[in-house]
């Protein structure tokens, strides 16, 4: 399989995985940015990234991404759509910044990671009542916190 990547900016990096086992691909900034605390921003990565069909695109935070800077994704992971590939279809990271100092994102820092999942298209079927047998009683409903 191969995945199309347009640098749309010439400074971008292409996605990376670090090792051989690495299963996500690293994604860098393509500029600094500042976030103050509270501050939410789009992180530009410069690339526009063409996923193909049953391979979805996922982008999701770095562990060190809030260890070492206190960021978070908002949205937890990015879903990147199969038409989500256009000239204005950057892909840009989201992230709040949970900390009470202000977080220095560098140019060609390491900001997500993007890991390609094959996916299905079931027919979705209305039923008439609930589709299961059994009944577990909500979230949490298998015990470890208490009310």
């Amino acid at each position: 399989m191969k995945v199309k990547v347009w640098k749309k900016h010439p400074d971008a990096k292409l996605p990376f995985r670090a090792t051989d086992f690495s299963v996500g691909y690293d994604i860098f900034a393509v500029e600094r940015l500042e976030l103050k605390p509270g501050e939410f921003a789009l992180i530009p990565t410069g690339l526009v990234i063409k996923a193909e069909p049953p391979y979805a695109l996922f982008v999701f935070p770095r562990s060190s991404l809030f260890k070492k800077k206190s960021l978070i994704m908002p949205n937890s992971a990015g879903i990147i759509d199969f038409d989500y590939c256009g000239e204005e279809d950057e892909l840009k990271i989201p992230v709040v910044n949970l900390g009470k100092e202000t977080v220095v994102i560098e140019k060609g820092e390491k900001v997500a990671q993007a890991v390609f999942i094959k996916v299905a298209f079931p027919e979705i079927e209305e039923v008439d009542s609930p589709p299961g047998t059994t009944s577990r009683g909500g979230f949490g409903s298998t015990g470890g916190y208490k009310d």
